[in-house]
């Protein structure tokens, strides 16, 4: 048996190692969860409830309006001017206590732009990228982040974990046994 499968025998098998394997498990889950609740509209998926729009003027000193995609569309008629083609590449805002809106104009051409919008507070986020013209938004992209998702992600690395930890005592118990039949054939020779 080679030494590296010995060092990887006691290494993976260790109890110590669960906590490192589980939090290495935790780093590849997550992204992994989140990638997965993605939402492209090119594909006919639907945005999520969380989709954010950003537009100018913004009301009182802000340099911009933000507002879900959901109540831009629920919008009292007449709805006041607003133009969603944004004149600076890029803005910040905090909406309240803790939440904070951020865009970036991805390109941009004569009539058009593509827009990636941030929009976090305490607990969620999420991410909205949309083509705008002056009157309006079609949306391209959409991906959120909730807390669920670090319960779905732990486990699935509770799950890595376990199957590393299993491996380490599978390899553990091979090493013992070809060290058992080598020390045997050893015996036997000098005996025989």
């Amino acid at each position: 048996m080679s030494r590296v499968v010995q060092v990887l025998a006691i290494i993976l098998g260790a109890v110590w190692f669960l906590p490192i394997s589980c939090s290495t498990g935790m780093f590849v889950a997550y992204p992994l969860v989140s990638k997965s609740h993605e939402r492209h509209m090119e594909k006919g998926d639907k945005p999520h409830s969380m989709f954010t729009v950003v537009w100018q003027p913004g009301v009182g000193s802000e340099p911009f309006g933000y507002s879900k995609l959901a109540n831009l569309a629920r919008a009292e008629k007449p709805a006041p001017a607003r133009a969603f083609i944004m004149t600076q590449p890029s803005g910040r805002i905090e909406g309240g206590k803790y939440t904070v809106v951020t865009y970036k104009v991805l390109s941009s051409g004569a009539s058009e732009q593509l827009i990636e919008v941030a929009w976090a507070d305490d607990t969620y986020g999420s991410v909205s990228r949309y083509r705008a013209t002056h009157s309006g938004v079609t949306p391209v992209f959409s991906k959120v982040t909730a807390p669920d998702f670090m319960i779905m992600a732990l486990l699935y690395a509770l799950g890595f974990s376990a199957a590393v930890f299993a491996v380490g005592r599978w390899l553990r118990r091979r090493v013992a046994r070809a060290k058992a039949e080598r020390d045997a054939a050893s015996q036997a020779g000098t005996l025989g």
